[in-house]
């Protein structure tokens, strides 16, 4: 069955989870990933705020903000965190994909499943080593603004918990036998190619 252009999901930046009738959970997980990309933009909008307060207030009055520098490394920590689960599920990261487009079909796939898989053991992996500095952070304060670290660190967790669930979406969809419509565009071969 041959799919129309604009609904072509490609092979290495992962499969969609939308279907012609999306499920509940389905759209739950839409609005998760939406939340999380405002979430994103507000911060950013914040960091960029206590940027240019640090800079006016040090060029234009001769006074430094002790807690600006401080609030952006955070907040910097806050986007990457809940960026990286992001790139992947949109399939930006950059990848080399000289060996896959050099493999035949069934292996192809086995590639895709080892990557997914790979993923969501990173993703684990960042959650429970996260929890272990938390543990320790939080008997530790910020020098600036005063705030308990394993509120920094959290977004570790929480970054890696949404990884994980990302992972784990797109492992259940490469594992799926039903053909899935994409609503993202993409670099690589088509999904009905390699599937």
């Amino acid at each position: 069955m041959r799919q129309r252009a604009g609904e072509r999901q490609h092979a290495l930046s992962g499969p969609s989870l939308a279907t012609k009738n999306p499920s509940r959970a389905m759209k739950a997980f839409d609005r998760l990933d939406r939340a999380v990309e405002v979430a994103i933009a507000l911060l950013f909008a914040l960091m960029l705020v206590a940027g240019i307060l640090q800079i006016t207030n040090r060029f234009f009055f001769n006074i430094s903000l002790s807690w600006s520098e401080e609030l952006q490394r955070y907040l910097n920590i806050w986007i990457t965190f809940l960026a990286i689960p992001v790139g992947y599920r949109r399939g930006t990261h950059i990848g080399m994909n000289m060996l896959f487009d050099a493999l035949p079909r069934a292996p192809q796939r086995l590639l895709l499943l080892l990557q997914e898989i790979l993923w969501l053991v990173f993703a684990l992996a960042i959650g429970y080593y996260a929890t272990e500095i938390m543990a320790v952070a939080k008997n530790q304060s910020s020098s600036s603004l005063g705030v308990t670290m394993d509120k920094v660190y959290v977004a570790q967790v929480i970054g890696g918990a949404y990884l994980a669930l990302i992972a784990l979406r797109r492992l259940v969809t490469r594992l799926s036998p039903c053909k899935l419509i994409a609503l993202e565009p993409a670099m690589h071969a088509p999904v009905d190619e390699v599937t």
